[in-house]
């Protein structure tokens, strides 16, 4: 959490030190956790909608143009992004799902 606190630049470095002095003040206690430092930057700098096009975006993404090492990093970045749990059956199928359909359909002959 030091190293982060540390890389903070111009309005974040200025928005920490404020948050720290805002605290002292209403007399709450000092955050000294990487979780409680994480959720008041998302809480400040993320939009209220991040989740919400993270999932469209996950929901929406078709291979198209891409190769399939493209889609595929885009996949497990959304995946990632989403903090999506489900049983692995389900990520496959949604992953077949955007595959480009000659790919796809090459691709569930095969033993998963």
């Amino acid at each position: 959490m030091k190293y982060v606190v540390f890389k903070l630049r111009k309005y974040a470095g200025l928005w920490w030190k404020n948050l720290k002095k805002r605290r002292a003040r209403e007399g709450r206690g000092t955050i000294r956790s990487w979780e409680k430092m994480k959720r008041e930057l998302k809480r400040r700098f993320l939009p209220e909608d991040y989740k919400q096009e993270s999932f469209l975006k996950l929901h929406n993404l078709k291979q198209r143009e891409k190769s399939v090492e493209e889609y595929t990093m885009e996949f497990d970045y959304l995946m990632i992004k989403c903090d999506i749990v489900e049983p692995e059956e389900q990520t496959i199928a949604r992953y077949l799902g955007g595959l480009k359909p000659e790919i796809r359909n090459v691709v569930q002959l095969q033993p998963y």
